[in-house]
């Protein structure tokens, strides 16, 4: 609960100094829901993505992309992970090019226990070097893709999206939450690699 209520301070302050700048501008309403969203604040992203509602309720990309984006995490993160692989699935036809889309809904799939779906979402991403946002979601979905091949049992493949995801972030904070879970969630992995390992040759 302590990491949670950091996470939803961090985002409230960014959100608040971001705002400054630019007070109800669709695009930072939707940053901000967003954030707040993925923090675990999901009472202020929604009460957000309702003021994005009203500000521009005839624009087509923040109703059928931005707004179903929001409205999926929230649901992700209240534990409705297969309502939110629904609310992405008329995004399709505006997809193309946008990071962000298949990164959320990669981690849908992650979170409804989709595994391969996921994984596949995540390489996609990953794949595509010239969609916007991408040098921002990439890192995020070769964690999400170590994931995912964890989750599933494969380990040989698990350890190296991981490896891919420290190199990209050899010069990162080593303190980023983030960071810190996903090394430990490696060490495990090691770990367990290795008791199987172990075990494996007692039994020959």
């Amino acid at each position: 609960m302590e990491g949670l209520a950091e996470r939803i301070a961090a985002a409230r302050k960014l959100c608040r100094q971001a705002g400054e700048a630019g007070k109800d501008s669709n695009l930072g309403l939707g940053h901000f829901a967003k954030a707040l969203a993925e923090a675990g604040d999901v009472t202020q992203a929604e009460a957000l993505a309702a003021k994005l509602d009203r500000l521009r309720p005839e624009d087509t990309l923040d109703h059928e992309v931005h707004l179903r984006l929001i409205r999926s995490i929230i649901e992700r993160e209240r534990g409705n992970a297969v309502k939110a692989v629904d609310l992405l699935a008329p995004v399709t036809q505006y997809e193309q090019g946008e990071s962000q889309v298949h990164y959320h809904r990669a981690r849908a799939y992650l979170a409804a226990g989709e595994h391969a779906k996921a994984a596949a979402e995540f390489e996609k991403l990953i794949g595509h070097r010239g969609w916007f946002g991408w040098g921002v979601f990439a890192p995020l979905a070769q964690l999400g893709l170590a994931r995912a091949y964890a989750m599933q049992g494969d380990r040989e493949n698990s350890r190296k999206a991981y490896d891919d995801f420290f190199t990209t972030w050899k010069d990162a904070d080593p303190d980023i939450p983030i960071l810190r879970q996903a090394k430990a969630e490696y060490m495990k992995l090691t770990v367990t690699a290795s008791a199987a390992a172990s075990a494996s040759g007692k039994k020959q």
